[in-house]
């Protein structure tokens, strides 16, 4: 009889976990009760003990609620949780924001109840909120165990933060404003078409090989344009790898123990908890229910012999050794066929990552800088990677899973100093850091290939932009015809203003741009992102005004979305004040 109030506290449980468990209780976050932080915001530490605790509570929610999540989007929505709770914290304080009791009573059982509330107590018939279900379990409340109270009061005191972060964001939204004529000036411009003629000049109709382009002017670009290219702080490295290959030893005991194990698989009772187990797959792959055609090519060619308990294999596929049994067939079933599989990768013995190992140490042992890496890559004729790595950074070359090697380079890694052994999956890793790249603008020979042919179009720009100035016809057509050389005369019927491409071309926003601010007959030139253009508007549709009915209808719609982009701006805006310092990259 107790159900309606064991759900009501899960969902309560759920609603504390979505707003910021921490936030409800004396937060390990300010508390100093361990020295280990994994950032800061607003000079306050985050500690790794609040950022793991919150990253387990919303393991346990994924797991339960959402399936399987990756591992890195959880660490950061726990990020974004903390980050969040802090810097709503500070504005609330500023701002003198509070609530009362009275407002409180109103939340949890008056008027106004909060939405989350309602969630939490709803009748299993009708699926609505039942307010007789809250008031009967309010009042049984105080005979609950405390223990049994506790989720209560902590959703008691997080509803309060939740309405507060919302008057913050009522603060935002209700300070946005359109007039209107912003709203006749918006509907005017998207619904106006424009039938559009442009010639067309293509910066390939001209050579590369004639153009010369000093590092001066890429400098110069870049600087001019160094908002496009910001990077992160990152490592710069060479690596080489030693590969784990078995030896005709090793292949020979992975094919026995194969065969023990395909004994062992046809003999154990519970064929896919015993495939989870053994498989080297990923677990939840190990059971499959398939229909005739969906059968594997080694079970489909003896479907007509297939019989349940049968095992099938050892059958290598892309290098994986797999083993299938047959767990049972429904022949009245679409997907007739149960079936548990098993995937074995042949490893070496431990012989052989023994003396694989030793030859890696030897390596690490034994190279003091770079010059030394590259003469023993070319004298043991390995190949001598090169890699760019960021601070958050999984994957390093065909390496998914190397964050062993990441957290080194970030704590311990010094310029021209070799690393120790890394394991990775299936190879010892052997790493020097070569270059350190520092937050803000790129170097150039990082961006150099994405810089030059901006600054070679530039300089084919201005060259086009000159022939065509001193062209003497009158009409687009004279022009193309006396420019030559590849220049195209097209158009466009029904252009819109949030048109992106021109047809012939592709997208070119300056040029749409610029084309709904010309009236027709007059001609312009623009710089384009494949070309240059002269361009001229031989009709302009009208559009009518809106009436005060609809425009007020209108005006509200962009208000609305004003509201939600004002939001974001301003949290965004918050963040970038609060002075974030994440160091997780050093535990994670």
């Amino acid at each position: 009889k107790h159900s309606g109030i064991l759900v009501s506290i899960t969902a309560i449980g759920l609603f504390l976990f979505l707003i910021g468990g921490d936030i409800l209780r004396v937060s390990p976050i300010a508390s100093g009760q361990r020295k280990e932080a994994v950032g800061e915001v607003e000079d306050q530490k985050i500690t790794l003990q609040a950022y793991q605790a919150q990253v387990n509570q919303l393991r346990q929610v994924s797991a339960s609620n959402a399936g399987s999540r990756k591992e890195k989007w959880i660490r950061e929505q726990a990020w974004q949780q903390l980050v969040a709770q802090i810097v709503y914290k500070k504005e609330c304080d500023t701002l003198g924001l509070m609530i009362s009791e009275d407002e409180l009573v109103d939340m949890v059982q008056g008027e106004h109840i909060h939405p989350e509330l309602k969630t939490a107590f709803l009748d299993p018939k009708t699926k609505q909120f039942d307010k007789q279900q809250l008031i009967h379990y309010l009042q049984k409340l105080s005979q609950m165990p405390v223990a049994q109270q506790a989720p209560w009061r902590q959703f008691e005191h997080g509803l309060s933060v939740l309405r507060t972060r919302e008057k913050v964001v009522q603060l935002m939204t209700q300070s946005t404003f359109v007039s209107g004529l912003e709203a006749q000036t918006q509907h005017h411009n998207s619904q106006t078409k424009l039938h559009l003629k442009y010639l067309y000049v293509p910066y390939d109709t001209h050579s590369d090989d004639a153009i010369r382009i000093s590092d001066k002017m890429l400098e110069d670009y870049l600087l001019t344009h160094k908002r496009t290219y910001q990077v992160e702080e990152s490592k710069v490295i060479q690596y080489v790898a030693f590969p784990m290959i078995p030896t005709e030893e090793d292949t020979k005991a992975f094919q026995k123990d194969l065969q023990d194990l395909k004994q062992s698989f046809a003999q154990a009772e519970d064929a896919q908890a015993f495939a989870s187990i053994h498989t080297d797959g990923k677990p939840l792959m190990s059971r499959h229910n398939l229909t005739s055609q969906q059968l594997p090519g080694a079970l489909s060619i003896q479907k007509s012999n297939l019989k349940e308990g049968m095992v099938i294999g050892p059958v290598q596929e892309k290098g994986v050794y797999k083993l299938y049994k047959i767990v049972s067939i429904h022949p009245a079933k679409a997907q007739q066929y149960c079936i548990a599989v098993i995937e074995k990768k042949p490893l070496p013995g431990d012989q052989t990552r023994d003396q694989l190992f030793k030859k890696a140490d030897y390596c690490a042992s034994t190279v003091k800088n770079t010059a030394q890496l590259e003469a023993y890559a070319a004298q043991e004729e390995l190949q001598l990677h090169t890699a760019q790595v960021e601070k958050d950074a999984i994957q390093i070359g065909d390496f998914s899973q190397a964050r062993e090697l990441v957290r080194w380079l970030y704590t311990d890694a010094v310029v021209g100093r070799i690393s120790p052994v890394f394991e990775l999956e299936g190879a010892y890793v052997v790493a020097i850091l070569t270059q350190q790249v520092p937050a803000g603008t790129a170097p150039l020979a990082q961006v150099r290939e994405k810089i030059v042919p901006k600054v070679r179009n530039i300089i084919k720009a201005h060259a086009i932009m000159d022939k065509l100035s001193a062209l003497k016809g009158k009409t687009l057509k004279e022009k193309m015809t006396q420019y030559g050389n590849g220049a195209k005369l097209l158009e466009a019927n029904n252009l819109r203003f949030d048109d992106d491409n021109l047809q012939g071309v592709g997208k070119e926003q300056q040029a749409v741009g610029t084309a709904f601010a010309l009236e027709p007959g007059v001609q312009t030139k623009v710089i384009g992102d494949n070309g240059v253009f002269m361009i001229e508007v031989m009709d302009k549709g009208t559009t009518e005004m809106l009436k005060d009915e609809d425009a007020a209808v209108y005006q509200q719609g962009l208000r609305n979305l004003a509201k939600i982009k004002q939001a974001y701006g301003v949290y965004q805006a918050l963040e970038a004040l609060a002075n974030i310092k994440d160091y997780r990259y050093l535990f994670y």
